[in-house]
């Protein structure tokens, strides 16, 4: 969801470069024209880790997910 509110490159790229995202790897995605989809795969994952939507105040899936996993 990040990545579509992001929607101008010029945006994208100061907003991964807050995450901490390495300047060169930064301007690279971007500019990317991939879909949100396969940029959520890639490397959005070491810029937005899970610690940060928790930060919000959001709940993972995760651990929901192992708790009934490990009932069965």
């Amino acid at each position: 969801m990040r990545w579509k509110e992001w929607k101008r490159r010029r945006t994208r790229l100061r907003n991964l470069l807050a995450l901490g995202m390495p300047r060169r790897e930064a301007f690279e995605w971007a500019g990317s024209g991939k879909g949100s989809w396969r940029v959520a795969g890639s490397f959005l994952n070491r810029g937005l880790p899970n610690a940060y939507w928790a930060d919000l105040g959001l709940k993972g899936l995760s651990p929901t997910y192992v708790r009934l996993r490990s009932t069965w």
